[in-house]
This record gives structure tokens, sequence and C-alpha cells, in this order.
């Protein structure tokens, strides 16, 4: 029953965390990317981004933990390091390299171009790591399965 429980909890918070990438990624930034002032670049984005910041946070700890159990229960496989290779990144990210990202590129924006330039940079990074993201759950699904 520990097991159903821990699996549960994994691949909801496995939903929700992906399921928020997907829309920013899908969602917000196309919208941001049409704005014409970089102060309403900028709102839009920190609006989103405080807001999901916080669910993202809880949802990788979750995972995290519930993955441990998962792992003594099932023992690793290239899925299981794919995975963990995958929450490694987005928990370093979320939890202390995102704030120094950040601060580089948001210093010192001169003008709109520049802005439209870092908006840019972050569209195409969360569609990196969300490709990276639906790879890892493919292999958790095949692994689950065969």
């Amino acid at each position: 029953m520990l097991y159903v429980t821990a699996l549960t909890i994994h691949i909801l918070a496995v939903i929700i965390w992906i399921g928020g990438v997907s829309f920013v990624t899908l969602v917000t930034f196309p919208m941001i990317m049409r704005m014409d002032k970089s102060l309403e670049m900028v709102m839009m984005f920190q609006g989103t981004e405080h807001r999901f910041g916080k669910i993202a946070k809880t949802m990788v700890v979750l995972a995290g933990l519930s993955g441990l159990y998962l792992l003594n229960a099932k023992g690793f496989s290239t899925a299981v390091w794919i995975m963990i290779v995958l929450w490694a990144v987005y928990a370093s990210l979320l939890f202390g390299l995102e704030k120094l990202m950040f601060k580089k590129l948001f210093s010192k924006p001169e003008d709109q171009s520049d802005m439209k330039k870092v908006f840019n940079f972050l569209q195409v990074f969360h569609w990196v790591v969300l490709g990276l993201s639906f790879f890892a759950v493919a292999a958790g699904v095949f692994e689950a399965h065969y």
C-alpha cells in the first residue's frame, strides 16, 4: 500500500510540475514575445514565475522524496538514472541557479531589443528543458511497462 501511495504522489507531482513547465513554455512565453514594452514583458514573466515557482519547488520536493522511496523499492535502471539527472537539473535551477541566471539576464538590458533577446533565450531554454522532461517521462513509462 505504501508503494502505491508513493507512486501516486510521484506521478501527480510530475504531472503538476511538467504541466506547469508546459504551460509556461507553450502559453506564457508566446504571450510575452508578442508584447511591445519591456516592462510589460518583465512584469508578466515575474508574475508567472513567482506564482509557479512555489508550486514547482513543492512538486520537485514531492517527486524527489517519493522517488527515493520508489528507488529503494525498485532499484536503479537506465530510466531511473534519466529521471534522477533531470530532477537534479530542475532542483539546482529552482533552488539556486535560477536566481543567478535571472540576475545576470535581467541586470542591464539596454533597450527593447535586448529584452527580446533575453526572453528569446529563456524561451529556447524552456523548450530544451521541456523536451528533456518529456524524454524522462517517456523513459519512466517505458520502464514501468516493459
